[in-house]
């Protein structure tokens, strides 16, 4: 018992005596930060009274609207507030300028389905798909055997109506001869009248055959001539400089003239100018005000989604789609779109309204 009394004399020796109440000095100080605290309050209160609507007006957020063809920002409303008779107001902020949005595909202005004007077997087709022509250059060659033998008809009919005329015209002189020396005995009352009425016949007769000799020859010529051009349709040529995008015919096949119709793919090749490229882009019908003739833009290609192409807008189409309710723009490259295929899919921006007129100043 004596140790645990020991122990217990000796923690109370160790701990610490704490004053029932705090200093004088400690409570004064509180007292004070409480004072300040209310002070600090009351002044806050009216200056923050004051400041929060002005600052929400200068803050008021600016508000976009957007649809499928238009990207548009709207300015924010001035707000005012006053204090003490002082007006407030808030910052106005100047709206974007609005561009035109739309989207549409790349068409070729001329690509056309070369098809013969006469029918016939593919014999030679010098170029392939992906090779580039000039106007006048052969294309096709089609089998022209049984046009040659024709032509060879036609010279030689046309030679023997030559022949003919040659052979009236001999006539003809040799009546009229004839009835020269009639009609001097006629004169010394040699011949008899019914003598020259028949030489005068005659010649008004072989007149008459030579004339239409004349005519047969004609004739002749121009079927040689016709059967020539012919020939010459079996070199099916370009009509413009660019490129095979198709092939549609090979070698040994048999091919209609293109007077006797067929199908889309019935023709000897698919031929497409690049400089003719172009995109027919859809606009909304709300923004059909808002663009124009000349008016610039810029095209980006789902192909190429790193290049702009330089556009312009060069003919709308006068007539709106009630099923998706657009109009048609078409815009050509301000340079050549290297890489660019028909039916490639674009968005294109076209300037404000603003932007262009500011555009058209300074190229002036």
């Amino acid at each position: 018992m004596s140790a645990d009394a020991n122990m217990a004399t000796r923690l109370r020796s160790l701990a610490i005596d704490r004053p029932d109440s705090p200093p004088a000095s400690a409570a004064a100080s509180r007292r004070l930060a409480i004072r300040c605290l209310i002070l600090a309050s009351v002044i806050a209160i009216p200056a923050a009274i004051v400041y929060l609507p002005s600052k929400l007006a200068i803050d008021t957020p600016v508000k976009y609207s957007s649809s499928i063809a238009t990207s548009s920002v709207s300015p924010a409303t001035a707000d005012t507030s006053s204090r003490n008779g002082d007006t407030v107001s808030a910052v106005p902020i100047a709206s974007l300028p609005q561009a035109v949005i739309g989207s549409g595909y790349v068409v070729a202005g001329r690509m056309i389905t070369l098809r013969p004007e006469v029918g016939g077997k593919v014999v030679s087709l010098p170029l392939d798909v992906g090779d580039h022509f000039i106007a006048g250059q052969v294309i096709a060659r089609l089998d022209t055997t049984t046009s040659e033998i024709e032509l060879k008809i036609s010279r030689s009919q046309a030679a023997a109506a030559l022949i003919a005329v040659q052979r009236n015209q001999i006539s003809l002189a040799k009546a009229q001869r004839t009835l020269a020396r009639t009609k001097q005995l006629a004169d010394r009352g040699a011949a008899s009248q019914s003598n020259l009425d028949t030489d005068e016949l005659a010649v008004l007769q072989l007149s008459n055959d030579l004339d239409s000799a004349r005519q047969a020859a004609e004739t002749a010529r121009l079927q040689v001539e016709r059967q020539e051009n012919t020939i010459s349709l079996h070199r099916i040529v370009a009509p413009f400089d660019g490129v095979i995008v198709a092939r549609l015919a090979g070698l040994g096949d048999m091919v209609a003239s293109g007077t006797d119709g067929g199908g889309p793919r019935d023709g000897i090749a698919t031929l497409l100018d690049p400089a003719s490229l172009a995109i027919d882009v859809d606009i909304a019908q709300s923004n059909a005000a808002r663009i124009e003739a000349g008016q610039a833009a810029i095209a980006v290609l789902d192909a190429f989604p790193d290049r702009q192409f330089k556009m312009r807008v060069t003919t709308i189409v006068p007539v709106a789609s009630m099923q998706k309710g657009t109009v048609t723009a078409r815009l050509e490259f301000l340079t050549a779109p290297s890489g660019v295929l028909p039916n490639m899919a674009a968005k294109v921006t076209l300037n404000p309204p603003s932007l262009q007129a500011k555009a058209d100043e300074k190229g002036n």
